[in-house]
């Protein structure tokens, strides 16, 4: 996600100071409460990163897609920059060993093993699968309205909230549910584990203007430890028919 315009209180977002982080569909379901129902619906990723959750989901007979500005890059630049980037995150989360719940992930050697995993399946149904992986940023998708009935947000609003204000928040939160009646969004820390208690109100009162209904749920085995809730967002009424 590239900073928007009017993002003025925060050095702007670039894209390369995004992990681009791999997470399996195991760790989606802890972190966004997913059950057999949802899994049964049109899930968009967003953003998907290394994730392995679309290749997982598809390959058990379910539909769903992911977007990212990453994957414009070449098949061989997006591998070096996921491999870059897991690295990265590794190295940081083992710096902050007391701010996780190692056990959660299998320990250390564990964790790694599941990101690793993960990237080289995220990869490998990229180049079986390549339409199921569109090149895209918040907050402007080219995705259609209603082409999706769930997205997941992982690890990028609140995570960042150092280079993102409260309207890049609401800019994005309002395009995701364009595409989709329902969205989640976790966690509701920044990448530090510092709650955020005044943005996620401020996000919450000025989705009330857009017609977004929200509420805050418990994630009950988070891996970062501070990162105990998620955001529900949901359209308050189904989306006008465009004119005949």
């Amino acid at each position: 996600m590239t900073a928007s315009p009017h993002t003025t209180n925060h050095p702007p977002l670039a894209e390369a100071d995004v992990l681009v982080s791999a997470r399996s569909l195991a760790e989606y379901t802890d972190m966004f409460g997913l059950d057999e129902a949802d899994l049964r619906r049109r899930i968009l990723d967003c953003p998907g990163g290394a994730a392995s959750a679309v290749a997982e989901i598809c390959a058990a007979g379910g539909e769903a897609r992911a977007v990212d500005p990453q994957y414009a890059l070449g098949s061989e630049e997006l591998r070096g920059r996921i491999l870059t980037d897991l690295d990265r995150s590794l190295e940081q989360k083992h710096d902050l060993d007391l701010e996780y719940d190692w056990d959660v992930r299998g320990g250390i050697v564990g964790h790694e093993a599941l990101r690793r995993s993960a990237a080289e399946r995220m990869l490998a149904d990229l180049d079986a699968a390549p339409e199921r992986y569109v090149a895209g940023a918040l907050p402007s998708l080219p995705l259609a309205d209603d082409s999706a009935d769930l997205v997941l947000c992982s690890h990028l609003l609140f995570t960042y909230a150092d280079g993102l204000d409260t309207a890049d928040h609401v800019a994005a939160i309002v395009e995701m549910a364009r595409v989709a009646p329902e969205v989640r969004i976790y966690p509701l820390v920044d990448y530090a584990g510092n709650p955020l208690p005044e943005l996620v109100r401020s996000v919450i009162a000025k989705l009330k203007k857009e017609r977004l209904t929200s509420r805050i749920e418990p994630v009950h085995r988070p891996f970062q430890l501070a990162a105990t809730t998620r955001l529900v967002v949901e359209r308050t009424r189904r989306r006008p028919l465009a004119p005949a």
